[in-house]
């Protein structure tokens, strides 16, 4: 035998429906700010790694740079000490530029 209609427990199509909407709503901000952090940080892991090769190409003995990025490098001296210039330039068209200057120890 069925209980009468206002004597059943459990949630009305009507409770079901919202709460799988505000479900949606939420999932899709989390979403959302996941995908900002994540380019945020793809970002600022680009930067690094820029002036990470814009700091080894300003060294006496620079290595060479990966495929795709570009080096303009300027070496000056002056008085005994030796001063680089470079700019760096990633595949995605991104610069950074940077002058070391070195000189030897007197003595």
């Amino acid at each position: 035998m069925s209980a009468p209609l206002n004597k059943q427990r459990g949630f009305s199509l009507t409770e079901v429906l919202l709460a799988m909407l505000l479900m949606v709503m939420v999932v899709t901000a989390l979403g959302g700010y996941h995908r900002a952090l994540a380019s945020g940080f793809w970002s600022a892991s680009q930067w690094r790694q820029l002036w990470r090769y814009a700091w080894q190409q300003a060294q006496p003995d620079a290595p060479p740079l990966p495929p795709g990025w570009q080096v303009n490098r300027g070496q000056t001296t002056a008085e005994g000490c030796v001063s680089i210039n470079v700019t760096v330039t990633s595949p995605a068209g991104r610069q950074g530029q940077m002058t070391r200057l070195f000189c030897p120890n007197s003595q």
